[in-house]
């Protein structure tokens, strides 16, 4: 996401995902909003329904760019459990948000970031314990990011 926004917005917006879809009350209410209001369906975007949620960058610029880099999302591929998905990584977010919400015990969700060159351009998604001081699962979404120092397309060596 660095080639999109900011680097210092970057860990604010991992920390409003993060609280929307934390234990307790907050995933309650995100449970009440996919119920009621069917986000993370289509025709629902990861834009809409992260504007709807107001999860973004505060400085217009970085706004637009974090809005950017989720339609970018539509190129990219996606995994489940290390298995390829037949969905774009926007799609395979929206799908996995929606499955996991309207499931008998939905879990919290930890949103991630890793480099999007291991492998190109992949949206992971697992169920797992990504913290060490804690047993509890979580559907885990990492989404690629790219360095904000990395030359843009037309200006790298060739």
């Amino acid at each position: 996401m660095g080639a999109f926004v900011a680097d210092g917005y970057v860990p604010h917006v991992q920390e409003q995902l993060n609280s929307r879809f934390a234990t307790g009350d907050a995933l309650t209410e995100m449970i009440g909003f996919q119920k009621e209001f069917k986000l993370f369906s289509s025709p629902h975007t990861l834009r809409s329904a992260f504007t709807l949620l107001n999860i973004a960058p505060v400085g217009e610029k970085d706004r637009d760019g974090f809005l950017k880099y989720l339609y970018s999302l539509t190129k990219a591929k996606a995994d489940v459990n290390g298995k390829p998905s037949n969905l774009s990584g926007h799609d395979q977010i929206l799908a996995s948000l929606k499955e996991n919400l309207e499931c008998p015990r939905p879990l919290p969700v930890y949103f991630d970031w890793h480099p999007a060159e291991s492998p190109k351009g992949i949206v992971h998604v697992t169920t797992d314990q990504p913290f060490t001081f804690s047993g509890k699962n979580y559907l885990t979404i990492s989404v690629p990011t790219v360095r904000s120092d990395r030359p843009k397309a037309g200006a790298r060596k060739k």
